[in-house]
């Protein structure tokens, strides 16, 4: 009798509006374990439920060289999502474990959160809804994006999508992207000195921070900082005084360099914070577990 490929499912939400898949995995005589404590994993987490494994599905979770030397029987690695920086697939390489990626890219959903962030704090709509609640009726004066100028740091697929969202709005836009691009660019000092809005949407990753201690000293007055591409690129502990001391009007965070994340940030009113939900779409997410499912049955058919 054959036995069961064994597959870990490392998303901590993952099949959450699909009940058919399960049926899937038995007619494909696949055994399958999700990840069982609802947040992204560790790595001791990951070596301890996934060391069975022959497949996993990767999240954000680090794949390095010491975990992966922990998972003895994989054969297969797919990361579900966009960015690879948390595996080290050179490595993989070298271990003849096979390594595949999701070709389904999140921009829309990440674009979105980003305008989203934006008009909730441009006009106070979380404080409005609190004080509603608490049977208070007080207007505070908000602001309209139209008219402003908004710095995008990054121009890929989220950074061009944005673009487009904010263009409607009649706001200007101006970008900083290492790359060679076909839009006119700026530096990334003028950027920041000329932004009401700042957008960081860069999936690169480099030991100096993009926005460090120097860097937000050039922030207008009024400037809204948004971060939903990752944590390393900011320097979240001068963000806070810069927050605290009103020397910018806001910043809209979604992702966290510990996480979940409950520190000091979160004590701010000028701050909006979301749970690292940036591709966090039932749309999006259906595409990219069907695409992640048809890649292992792909491979163990």
């Amino acid at each position: 009798m054959l036995s069961l490929s064994k597959l870990f499912i490392a998303p901590s939400s993952f099949m959450e509006f699909d009940n058919q898949i399960i049926k899937n995995f038995k007619k494909k005589r696949i055994s399958f374990t999700k990840n069982p404590v609802g947040k992204k994993l560790d790595s001791n987490q990951l070596i301890k439920f996934a060391k069975n494994s022959d497949y996993i599905i990767a999240g954000t979770e680090k794949y390095d060289a010491r975990t992966i030397n922990q998972l003895p029987k994989l054969k297969y690695l797919f990361r579900m999502g966009s960015g690879i920086d948390n595996i080290d697939t050179k490595y993989l390489k070298n271990k003849n474990i096979e390594f595949n990626r999701s070709h389904i890219t999140p921009e829309i959903a990440v674009a979105e959160l980003i305008l989203g962030h934006i008009i909730l704090i441009y006009r106070n709509l979380f404080n409005h809804n609190l004080d509603m609640r608490n049977k208070i009726w007080k207007k505070n004066m908000g602001s309209t994006i139209h008219g402003k100028t908004v710095g995008i740091i990054g121009y890929g697929k989220v950074g061009k999508y944005l673009h487009k969202l904010l263009r409607n709005f009649g706001a200007k836009i101006i970008i900083n992207e290492k790359k060679k691009i076909s839009q006119k660019k700026t530096s990334l000092k003028n950027l920041i000195k000329n932004s009401d809005i700042i957008s960081i949407n860069t999936s690169l990753i480099s030991e100096k921070k993009i926005l460090d201690k120097k860097n937000l000293k050039l922030c207008k007055k009024n400037c809204v900082i948004i971060n939903t591409s990752r944590p390393e690129v900011l320097d979240y502990n001068y963000l806070y005084i810069m927050l605290k001391k009103n020397k910018i009007l806001g910043a809209g965070l979604d992702v966290f360099e510990k996480e979940p994340y409950f520190g000091k940030l979160s004590k701010l009113k000028n701050v909006f914070m979301t749970p690292h939900i940036g591709s966090y779409s039932k749309e999006i997410r259906l595409k990219m577990e069907q695409e992640a499912l048809d890649a292992i049955f792909k491979i163990i058919r």
